[in-house]
């Protein structure tokens, strides 16, 4: 694997982006399309804590969609790594933190969702890059960011927003207004696939977290307590049709560049689990296709130019 690897990096710096059987991979750098990036190798004496690129990811049918974060634009990429689409959120100062894919009836993307981290505003682009809808914007008021992180659109239109700033989760009705908004732990969220919210949250006197599922207006549909060991930082990622959800936290030990991971099923029993690489930095590096299939990003926005970005199938067991 890490032959293949270190082959895909090279064919990538020398052609553009790589397609194989089980990743994708993209060059840093300014031409198409390679993503941007800002470290200390192209910005000298530059005071983030960490470096810059793409934070998000999706896959939907085999096509990659992919939050060139520096460069203020969302890359729409085939499974044979053509550039089909390029949309341009705004100026690189967009900084984008997290993208979402709207569907149609028939299933196909439609439009995206792009977290602007300059404005706090979500966009809403259609296949053309022309803004169909803008919510919040910067403030502490309802339906406002202070700092948007993550973004998902049910089918039914519904948007909902995390905001590490506030600590709260906003839910927008499909006509943009505000539908309601909750308390949030920093743990991730996840759309079920009949468009409820799945969220988690923490009861500090049994010491154990709930996944807790609800309807976009706040009907509880399930509060189900996750047997999962003591941990922090705990993240979710998805919960399936059966119940089945997605977790990574930091374990016991503490973090040493990985994160535990488990499934759990639905009465929060731990079904399999393992431990998971993230790349340096990116918030959205899980991703999972419609048929199922998992990807991984993965790369060192620390050393780019060199290097390069992969987005690997990626298996939990």
């Amino acid at each position: 694997m890490k032959m293949m690897s270190l082959t895909l990096s090279v064919l990538a710096l020398m052609f553009g982006p790589v397609f194989c059987a089980d990743a994708l991979t993209l060059g840093y750098g300014s031409e198409k399309p390679q993503v941007g990036f800002l470290n200390q190798n192209n910005q000298p004496g530059l005071e983030e804590l960490q470096p810059w690129g793409p934070l998000s990811f999706r896959v939907h049918g085999g096509e990659f969609w992919v939050a060139d974060t520096v460069g203020g634009r969302v890359l729409h990429l085939s499974g044979d790594a053509k550039l089909l689409h390029e949309l341009n959120v705004g100026t690189a100062s967009a900084m984008i933190e997290d993208i979402a894919l709207e569907l149609d009836a028939a299933g196909a993307v439609k439009g995206v969702l792009a977290i602007r981290s300059d404005t706090q505003e979500v966009v809403l682009m259609g296949l053309d890059g022309k803004v169909a809808k803008t919510y919040g914007g910067q403030g502490d008021e309802p339906g406002r960011f202070l700092q948007a992180t993550f973004v998902d659109i049910s089918a039914a239109g519904n948007v909902f927003v995390a905001d590490t700033g506030r600590q709260m989760l906003c839910v927008f009705n499909p006509d943009g207004s505000v539908l309601r908004e909750m308390h949030w732990e920093w743990s991730g969220f996840a759309l079920d696939p009949a468009g409820n919210l799945a969220r988690l949250q923490w009861d500090d006197q049994a010491k154990i977290g709930h996944l807790i599922i609800e309807t976009p207006d706040g009907k509880k549909l399930n509060d189900i307590g996750l047997q999962i060991e003591d941990h922090t930082n705990p993240k979710l990622w998805m919960v399936g049709a059966n119940g089945t959800s997605l977790v990574t936290y930091i374990p016991p030990a503490g973090f040493k560049g990985e994160y535990s991971w488990v499934l759990c099923d639905k009465f929060g029993k731990v079904t399999s689990s393992g431990r998971v690489k993230p790349p340096v930095v990116m918030n959205r590096y899980l991703t999972q296709d419609r048929d199922g299939t998992w990807y991984l990003g993965a790369g060192d926005y620390n050393d780019a130019p060199k290097g390069s970005l992969q987005f690997e199938k990626y298996e939990f067991k």
